[in-house]
């Protein structure tokens, strides 16, 4: 089943559950959302767990990264706002914790409905948290194959689609990494019935060709996540202080023997979480390096800067970024500057202009800085600008995004915006703008782009 469609259908409709689907908010009708062989959670153990949760109820679960900030599933973005973060709650039925207003939904800019990749999403909390609750570290780096790992989550514990049994109380329970490689393997046929030995009915799933460098899966017998604990942390429980490895993404039924959970491989998009929690939070962790990004965006203080490209749009129309596949419209004047280039229209309310290959052979740089300069029209408050860099065919790449509510507002030119990252020893290199938004009409004008080399 199309994974999209599988969430559509979960949300809107009361058939049956569906086997293979993201692993988003229960549906209110039917049984669903579980953790599977599991036990519950020691009250305060996971105070980092969180509960997102709507005018019904619980949906989909999160982890407290910054005092105002909630690592979640992109899948379980609910467009129409109006949700909170519940803090502190052991037993969703009580009320003890604390609830505050999500303010700011940013979902990864390369999610894909379809395929569930890159299913990450960052929110930002109207205020920051008073609970004295520990946050989660997130983790820079891929966990070894057969470590063992905790998933946790409200949902229902009852391994059968079809019976409904929820707890009051997070629970929690212990799988194990597995490679890439061996979950792309998995495949079986589901339901159907044995008669005289042989398997009637049913239908044949597999994993092939699905499982991206930004997923991981971990299982163990009996024991697995599933629907409505999605968004939640995958952990590496620690003396010194839990680390989260994944987010609670998708998979084909629940505790399967044949399909192990998959999660959003959180190392993976490190940097992106990393910019946002600098960039959102009021009080970001010291375990995220702030003071060391701003510094990287300040790699001009000195000098000795040597200009490699600046296209400013005007001559040869889309210039460097001439590349099959963008989303834009050039133009010889617009809003009173010359040389200008429109983003906009994009698919699944992404846009994006793509630079050719910049080659770097002879150089000697160390360092590199884009500055450019752009119109907003029509963004949002939960709009991002983002600008992607990848070094070496893709050996070093990195993103900087910045979100309207914050960064800036409609009909007005911003001449520098400016984001600067190290790579050493670069043979090439390509820069690729975005806006990812919830509508055709997010777009933007860029009229100047200019990429610089240090040695």
């Amino acid at each position: 089943m199309n994974i999209s469609r599988a969430f559509l259908i979960y949300r809107l409709s009361v058939l049956a559950s569906a086997s293979a689907s993201i692993r988003g908010a229960r549906r209110r009708e039917a049984a669903g959302a579980r953790i599977i062989g599991g036990r519950e959670a020691t009250d305060g153990r996971y105070p980092y767990a969180v509960s997102l949760q709507d005018s019904i109820g619980h949906f989909c679960g999160g982890s407290l990264i910054a005092p105002d900030v909630v690592l979640s599933a992109a899948h379980c973005m609910q467009t129409e706002g109006g949700y909170k973060v519940v803090i502190n709650r052991h037993n969703l039925n009580s009320t003890e914790g604390e609830e505050i207003v999500v303010k700011t939904e940013m979902t990864h800019p390369g999610y894909d409905w379809g395929t569930t990749d890159n299913d990450f999403m960052i929110l930002i909390l109207e205020q920051p948290t008073t609970e004295d609750a520990d946050l989660v570290r997130v983790s820079p780096g891929a966990v070894p194959v057969d470590t063992a790992v905790t998933v946790m989550g409200w949902g229902d514990t009852h391994v059968s689609d079809d019976i409904q049994s929820m707890p009051e109380e997070l629970m929690e329970t212990q799988v194990f990494v597995i490679s890439n490689e061996e979950c792309h393997q998995s495949n079986a046929t589901i339901g159907g019935t044995i008669i005289d030995g042989l398997l009637v009915g049913g239908y044949d799933e597999d994993y092939h060709d699905q499982i991206t460098e930004n997923m991981m899966c971990a299982r163990d017998t009996g024991e697995d996540s599933c629907q409505g604990d999605s968004g939640g942390p995958l952990v590496l429980r620690q003396s010194s202080g839990d680390v989260q490895v994944g987010v609670v993404s998708w998979g084909v039924s629940c505790a399967h023997e044949d399909f192990p959970g998959v999660y959003a491989r959180v190392s993976a998009q490190y940097e992106w979480i990393r910019n946002h929690v600098c960039d959102g939070s009021s009080d970001p962790p010291a375990s995220f390096d702030c003071k060391s990004l701003q510094k990287a965006e300040d790699l001009g203080v000195g000098g000795g800067w040597t200009t490699i490209i600046n296209e400013d749009f005007t001559s040869n129309g889309f210039g460097l970024f001439d590349h099959h596949g963008n989303n834009g419209n050039h133009y010889t004047n617009a809003m009173e500057r010359a040389g200008v280039v429109r983003i906009a229209n994009g698919e699944g309310g992404r846009s994006v202009m793509q630079s050719n290959q910049i080659p770097l052979e002879d150089t000697m740089y160390t360092k590199f800085r884009v500055t450019f300069s752009f119109y907003a029209i029509g963004m949002e408050d939960s709009d991002d600008l983002c600008l992607n860099y990848e070094v070496d065919d893709g050996t070093i790449s990195g993103q900087k995004c910045w979100s309207s509510i914050r960064a800036f507002e409609n009909e007005r030119w911003y001449d520098d915006m400016s984001f600067g990252f190290a790579a050493p020893n670069v043979q090439n290199m390509k820069i690729l703008i975005s806006i990812k938004g919830d509508d055709v009409v997010d777009e933007v004008l860029i009229d100047s782009v200019i990429i610089q080399g240090q040695a």
